[in-house]
Parts: structure tokens; sequence; C-alpha cells
């Protein structure tokens, strides 16, 4: 039988969180860069997915998405939700503990430019900061650069908003509220994000029982920072646990050198049936 040839990213970030394009601008470059399945999934906001979700070109087709901010234990993790009712409480409740964090983070980031920096924000960068549904470093490093401070964004970042800012809601709150909502939880980027250092099979394998016991449902396999080699490990690992595939970019536009599509460091094609994820999704929605 003939596998599905169709084109997929389910990580994909606007500037309802930390991406430079709106919702709408990247739904119109996903439509151009070919491919046909795809999700918005905003840093703790699903803000990007309410602009766009009743206006999706005809072709394509639209999953709604989310990426949490979560910690179990000393584990730090993001979690993807895909398909979640927005509207049970559950959903809500985590997604207020989410939104009220990056307002604290925030808040904390604008003092610390203050008393460390010397670098008092004016009212109306604030409010341009609060008006973002999931403001960070990014929009941040922006004003910054407005005003002169030289350097390119990742090097204004490290200078001035690296420094430990605890934001993170429990992991078992996000899956728990991502399950109950009737979505499907999957833990992205399992190896490790942007430029952190990855981790080997052991170290995965220890972390990914603890998130197993709270209801993780499956792995972003396909990544565009992973190698082949950290791809088929990961595949192994899914299916050796009985987890769903899933698999993103991680765009965020100008932001991260990284395009739409882009789902490993070899940037070969990567297909709907190549997601048991995508396969799932459908199920329930009929």
């Amino acid at each position: 039988m003939n596998k599905s040839k169709i084109l997929v990213d389910m990580h994909l970030h606007t500037t309802a969180s930390d991406g430079s394009f709106s919702p709408s601008e990247v739904v119109q470059k996903v439509k151009s860069s070919g491919v046909k399945v795809f999700s918005l999934t905003d840093h703790d906001t699903t803000a990007g997915v309410h602009e766009v979700e009743d206006d999706i070109p005809e072709g394509m087709e639209f999953f709604k998405g989310i990426e949490f901010s979560c910690k179990a234990g000393d584990i730090k993790c993001h979690i993807l939700g895909y398909s979640y009712d927005d509207n049970h409480p559950d959903f809500m409740k985590a997604l207020a503990a989410a939104e009220a964090k990056r307002e604290d983070k925030l808040a904390i980031r604008i003092e610390h430019l203050r008393e460390v920096d010397g670098i008092e924000l004016t009212a109306d960068e604030i409010a341009e900061l609060e008006a973002i549904p999931s403001a960070g470093k990014p929009h941040i490093a922006n004003i910054l650069m407005r005003r002169g401070i030289p350097g390119t964004r990742t090097e204004v970042i490290n200078r001035y908003l690296e420094f430990g800012v605890e934001s993170r809601i429990p992991a078992e709150l996000a899956i728990g509220a991502i399950k109950s909502s009737g979505g499907v939880a999957i833990w992205a980027h399992p190896l490790g994000g942007e430029n952190e250092i990855h981790m080997n099979r052991e170290e995965l394998e220890e972390k990914l029982g603890v998130l197993q016991g709270i209801g993780i449902e499956g792995l972003e396999c396909f990544y565009s920072r992973y190698d082949e080699d950290e791809i088929a490990m990961l595949l192994d690992i899914a299916e050796s646990r009985g987890l769903l595939v899933s698999g993103g970019s991680d765009f965020h536009g100008k932001n991260k050198n990284v395009e739409i599509g882009e789902l490993g460091v070899s940037k070969r094609p990567v297909f709907d049936s190549d997601l048991s994820l995508i396969a799932e999704l459908r199920r329930r929605k009929r």
C-alpha cells in the first residue's frame, strides 16, 4: 500500500508568542511551502489559533495547538497539546496558570533591567509588551535594539535577559488538562531544544519514564535540530513504549534559522503518514 505523501509540520510559532510573523502570515507561508497538514503551537496561549482557525485555506488541514512550558520535579520540558477543547474547565485552568506565570516573568525581567542594568522601559514600551498574548525575551530584546543597543537579538538576550526566572507550570497539570479536554499531549523536542545539549538514550528514557507516569502520549521524534540517528532512536523508543509519533520544525520566522517543513537536520520531506499523531487526531475528529 502506498503511503500518503502529504507534507506536515506540527510545531509553528507566530507573533502570538515569540515568532516574527502573524498567525495569518504563518498560514500563508505554510500554504506557500507546500505543507498541507499543520498546527500553530504558540507558547502558553491560544490567541494565534483563535485568529485563524475559522479561515484556513481550502485543501489544508489544521489542528489546534499549544506549547506549555512545564516542569516535572527537576525535569524541565515543553508539552505540546493538540485538538484540545479550550472551553473545558481543566484546560482553562492550566492556560490561566501558564498565562499568570508568563506575566510574572515579564514583570521580573522589566524590573531586572531597571535595577541591574539601569534600563527603564517607558510606559508605552511596557504597554506594548503587555499587549502581546505571550510576551517573552525576543519581544523585550526588540525594544532594546530599537533603542540602539548593539548586537543581534540573540546577543542582546544573552547580555540582558538570560537569568533564572521560573515560569513553568506542573507538567501533570498541562498533560491532564490537554487530555481531559479531548486533546493529545506530546513531549516537544525531547532530546533537547534550541541551543541545548542533546540527551543520550539513557537520560531520555529516565525522564520519559517520569512523563509517561503522568500521562504523556507521544514524542516529537522529527525535529529540525535532530539528525537521522537521533530521529531513528526516538522512533524506536516511541514504538517500544507504544507512544504516538509527531514532528515539527519549531518555526519562529526571522527569530530562528529554520524553515517551515524542516523536520530534521537532513531536511528530507516528512509526510502525514510518518506521524501516527495525525491518524489519531483524524480518528478523533470523526
